[in-house]
């Protein structure tokens, strides 16, 4: 997603484009991996320092339901992380000690019998989440601290 689309997006649904949106928004275009709201207001107060979080949370919602950033659910984590809205249906590989997070470009999902999941308990799927969890590379070559 580009920066251009993104404004047209805020504008076109009746929001104004503040710094502090702008500010929000460069950090996602300029971050591969998914940030929790306390990440997001860090790198934004480096640029913008009377930034509240409250801020962030507002504006995170807001680009959220205009479909420029998905949210994340990691259950393990307890919190939520957003990622700018690529299209792309991925899920992740999540690191339990340094908190790293890749995207896998595959879903382990399409593999089950979907029909007879929803058929066998009666219940109907309309989504999904699929995040695995681990240790990356550099924490397995250090393991100091591995106790999850």
């Amino acid at each position: 997603m580009k920066e251009d689309y993104a404004i047209q997006q805020i504008r076109s649904n009746g929001y104004k484009i503040t710094p502090q949106r702008q500010e929000i928004l460069k950090v996602f275009l300029g971050n591969k991996l998914p940030l929790s709201a306390e990440e997001v207001h860090r790198k934004v107060v480096e640029r913008c320092p009377n930034i509240s979080l409250d801020t962030v949370y507002r504006n995170l919602i807001v680009l959220f339901d205009l479909g420029i950033i998905s949210k994340l659910d990691f259950v393990l984590e307890g919190k939520g992380r957003y990622e700018l809205n690529l299209g792309k249906h991925h899920h992740h590989l999540v690191c339990l000690k340094c908190g790293v997070t890749e995207a896998i470009d595959f879903c382990p999902f399409k593999s089950l019998d979907r029909e007879r999941i929803e058929e066998e308990k009666n219940f109907e799927i309309k989504k999904h989440s699929f995040e695995l969890f681990g240790y990356c590379e550099l924490c397995r070559e250090n393991p100091v601290g591995n106790s999850n």
